[in-house]
């Protein structure tokens, strides 16, 4: 079997609270996450709003530093290496954020925002980084046109697919798209995912793609990990995850979803009160306060993240 194209052991970020006029306490944002990404795979990540999936995109890629852990990209150790180290090998390791308007120099061309990477890291000169901006543009679907124009006079949708651009400039081996579709019509995230598919057929990047749109997960993932207040509760194949939910919070999340056909329908999970405060996660088992199936042994111990079956894992005492 292959080694992973990035493989990440224990990743735990946390962000001190408090002041001066007030005790400080501890945000596990990041709670002890295993994560592995194949070459030319997609792993979906998918969660509540804050439950610590943007922040495990932001460590992968040494946005930010991590508290513990390990993170493996090719085999080699990048957990900590310094900035200097690190920017050969960012190159290989590209990101599409949710707002691309917000990711572009207003100031720029997007014919330059595109180029400039291929100026600076990819070795070629102005006017052959210009030229392959152009084809670059091209790739996505806007015409060589467009490099002359600024980001404000596009659409979201046209938007995106220039960071898209940008982000495929160098050949990357792994993308990391955060929420990339989120912002966008329904007909533009269609026509967007079916790009992201389109450019993995031809290229073979791998994609981290973190989303709360189970919909879309679906569609994009060969793998998905389901997170829960800093943790991954569940994770397995697009098929085992989706047909057959180990996890409470996984059935649940999947239960709102809407489906076409009446007949298909799932029962309604209504889970009871709110995620509660990363900087005083419940004792045992994270999900045991909204859990419909918790007892006193979830409030007392910690579950295990198990193999269920070959390939799906969860952490649930009563699977």
């Amino acid at each position: 079997m292959n080694a992973p194209l990035l493989e990440v052991k224990g990743l735990h970020k946390h962000f001190a609270v408090g002041g001066q006029w007030k005790k400080k306490g501890v945000v596990k944002a990041v709670n002890g996450v295993d994560l592995t990404v194949g070459r030319g795979e997609t792993v979906g990540i998918v969660g509540e709003s804050g439950c610590g999936k943007s922040t495990v995109g932001r460590l992968i890629l040494r946005l930010l530093d991590l508290t513990e852990g390990e993170i493996r990209f090719e085999g080699m150790d990048i957990s900590r290496l310094s900035a200097s180290r690190m920017r050969p090998i960012r190159k290989q390791m590209q990101c599409v954020f949710q707002d691309p308007y917000a990711s572009l120099n207003p100031r720029m061309t997007v014919g330059a925002a595109i180029a400039e990477p291929l100026f600076l890291q990819g070795g070629l000169s102005r006017k052959e980084a210009t030229l392959r901006a152009e084809r670059l543009l091209d790739t996505v679907g806007l015409h060589a046109q467009a490099s002359r124009l600024y980001p404000h006079e596009f659409s979201g949708g046209q938007r995106q697919r220039i960071a898209i651009a940008r982000a495929i400039a160098l050949g990357p081996k792994l993308i990391v798209a955060d929420e990339p579709v989120s912002a966008l019509d329904v007909s533009i995230q269609a026509q967007i995912v079916n790009l992201l598919g389109d450019l993995k057929e031809k290229t073979q990047v791998s994609y981290l793609f973190i989303s709360h749109n189970l919909s879309v997960v679906r569609h994009i993932s060969d793998r998905v990990a389901v997170m829960y207040l800093g943790r991954i509760v569940e994770s397995g194949t697009r098929d085992q995850l989706f047909d057959n939910p180990k996890h409470p919070y996984t059935q649940a999340l999947l239960s709102s979803v809407p489906e076409p056909e009446v007949d298909s329908r799932r029962e309604r999970i209504v889970l009871s009160g709110e995620v509660p405060n990363a900087a005083n996660p419940p004792s045992g088992c994270p999900f045991h306060p909204r859990c419909p199936h918790a007892t006193s042994r979830c409030r007392d111990e910690e579950p295990a993240f198990t193999e269920v079956e070959s390939g799906h894992y969860a952490s649930c005492h009563f699977i």
